[in-house]
């Protein structure tokens, strides 16, 4: 699931933007004027994968836009007004705006957005990506490995683009738990996240024709996707029968999982 920053302070549009968010899994987290008055500089030490901001076409929008780019926010951040106004739009987006929106607009719009703008501020300009055996969309849909679409839940998904946007770079997992619970009202304890990409491991290596599961612990700093190489083509290689102490991890990380998706 998704967080959206929803800055909305008229109260007739509320409720209508909320319920299309939920009816696509994208969590708002409503927010007010007081927010821009905190340290904004926070939001780049703690949002490994940037939440996006929906903003109301208000009295002061813009002025906070200013402030969340001043303060060196990537967040993306798209204006939603009740009509089109071109000085306005304008305004919007010199400010630092990434798009600016005419409602009613569906959940579904807004997602695809929210999607664009995000993998493009990752150099992704297309709607998928590639890595070995496996094709991950930035739509929602869920991922195709040696050509079969495997089938992930919303925090497996959740973990999996995180990790497959940001490759092949080293994720901490202190990142990778931020994405998933960052902003939710309850927290689990970290090791929740060994669990996950156990299972995320499991459903790779057991669609791939390679049997490899391309997410690799780099221990002491987290994770990755990491590249089939040729060694790991040999039988004993593979990550299925490579390692019995990452297989009693695993065991130990699942006694660990108190929650479900």
């Amino acid at each position: 699931m998704t967080n959206v920053f929803l800055y909305e302070p008229r109260d007739e549009h509320r409720l209508s933007i909320i319920a299309e968010l939920l009816s696509v899994q994208m969590v708002p987290v409503e927010i007010n004027d007081s927010f821009f008055q905190e340290d904004l500089c926070l939001l780049n030490q703690t949002d490994p994968t940037p939440q996006p901001f929906l903003m109301a076409n208000a009295p002061r929008t813009l002025e906070h836009i200013r402030s969340l780019r001043a303060s060196g926010c990537r967040n993306p951040v798209l204006v939603i007004r009740t009509a089109r106004n071109s000085r306005e739009t304008a305004a919007a987006l010199d400010v630092g705006a990434d798009d600016d929106i005419v409602t009613p607009v569906s959940g579904l719009e807004l997602k695809s957005r929210i999607s664009s703008i995000t993998r493009r501020s990752y150099g992704h300009a297309a709607g998928s990506v590639s890595f070995g055996e496996i094709t991950a969309y930035f739509d929602g849909r869920d991922p195709e490995i040696s050509g079969k679409r495997v089938k992930l839940s919303p925090r497996e998904h959740t973990i999996f683009q995180y990790l497959i946007i940001n490759a092949p770079k080293v994720v901490s997992r202190a990142a990778v738990y931020d994405a998933v619970y960052g902003l939710a009202d309850s927290q689990p304890f970290d090791k929740v996240i060994d669990v996950y990409i156990c299972k995320i491991r499991k459903k790779i290596s057991s669609a791939a024709e390679s049997d490899y599961h391309y997410i690799e612990t780099v221990f002491g700093r987290g994770y990755k996707f990491s590249q089939l190489q040729e060694s790991d083509t040999d039988l004993t290689l593979r990550p299925s029968n490579r390692n019995f102490s990452m297989n009693v991890r695993d065991a130990q990380a699942n006694s660990f999982l108190v929650m479900h998706d």
